[in-house]
């Protein structure tokens, strides 16, 4: 994972040294004196922390106004007394954590060190994979994507609750893209209810049921805070449709950028469905990457978006491995690797 971090961050720094440069200068700036630096919002997220209840006045439409229900990250800087630089060292920290577990669960699909490498060290080239040290405006990505992996690593229903809590009230994002993980466990049983025409409750997986039983949670208590405190998230449906219009009109850079070479083996994968004519999978699994996709276009961070869709990967490593040979998979990993390094990232 090390190497793979190192030769990606490498490439980043050369590919993006203006943009790198800029931000970790604005970073410093607001370290320095919090609050000062227009576009960050370090800032904005230790205030919430302090009075994460009573509404405030933002302007609709914007990052402010729509991080009204994302509690998790507030409440974890309130409860440690963390500064701004407090925040960015503890977000490295968990983007890093984060790496780790993808590491594992890779390893744990493709069964191969080298094609492990082959893939982290593209990962850690496109925003997923690096968001959380080279965003530094302080949308905190590497939390919600830190939690996500954790729910998929520990399959057990009490860890799948937990993590899924924590991510949900990070970003609204975190809950639509669930979806990939609940197809997980539910797939298998589809196809078996399918070949046999029998199905019985029992057989519902528990880490299922605990996924729904979160989302149930997470709706609950937000309609509650909603009902109780006032708290809302300010819509504005202009700047909604020309958002969409303006992601319309540049969606082939817009997709591109999102996943960058990763989206080779989203290809891939969905070709190897097609052949397999297995279409419970490619449906299910597709309509999942629809539902991301058509989120990228809904928003303006088209980036951030397509990224909270990692568990994709998950599913087309298992497909690609199960049923290509093991040099053609090496093959691809290392063409959207290289591609993925020498693409500049765009964020957000």
């Amino acid at each position: 994972m090390f190497l793979a971090l190192i030769i990606s961050t490498g490439t980043l720094l050369t590919f993006n040294f203006i943009l790198v440069e800029k931000g970790l200068r604005s970073l410093y700036l607001e370290m320095r004196q919090p609050g000062s630096m227009g576009g960050l919002f370090w800032d904005d997220i230790i205030k919430q922390g302090a009075d994460p209840f009573t509404p405030k006045d933002y302007e609709a439409g914007s990052h402010e106004a729509n991080q009204t229900f994302r509690l998790t990250i507030p409440l974890i800087a309130q409860a440690l007394h963390l500064n701004v630089a407090g925040l960015y060292a503890l977000h490295v920290f968990m983007g890093l954590v984060f790496l780790w577990f993808m590491t594992r669960v890779v390893f744990e699909i493709v069964k191969d060190k080298i094609l492990t490498f082959y893939f982290m060290t593209g990962f850690t080239a496109i925003y997923a994979g690096a968001n959380f040290y080279i965003n530094f405006l302080g949308h905190c990505d590497a939390f919600p994507f830190c939690f996500m992996v954790l729910a998929f690593y520990f399959r057990n229903p009490l860890s799948v609750l937990i993590f899924t809590q924590l991510a949900f009230w990070c970003d609204e994002r975190a809950i639509i893209n669930s979806s990939y993980l609940g197809l997980w466990y539910v797939l298998p049983l589809i196809k078996q209810v399918v070949d046999k025409r029998q199905f019985s409750l029992k057989e519902i997986p528990l880490p299922v049921i605990a996924l729904v039983v979160s989302a149930g949670i997470y709706l609950a208590i937000r309609q509650w805070l909603s009902t109780t405190y006032g708290l809302k998230v300010g819509h504005d449906n202009d700047l909604s449709q020309r958002t969409s219009l303006w992601s319309l009109s540049i969606l082939g850079d817009k997709f591109t950028r999102g996943l960058e070479g990763f989206w080779l083996i989203v290809f891939a994968g969905m070709v190897v469905l097609a052949m397999l004519k297995d279409w419970w999978t490619l449906v299910l699994l597709g309509g999942c990457i629809l539902i991301t996709g058509v989120i990228g276009v809904m928003v303006a961070d088209g980036t951030r978006s397509l990224s909270f869709g990692f568990y994709m990967f998950f599913f087309m490593l298992t497909i690609l491995r199960e049923h290509i040979p093991i040099n053609q998979l090496k093959y691809l990993l290392i063409v959207s690797t290289l591609v993925s390094l020498m693409l500049p990232m765009s964020f957000p």
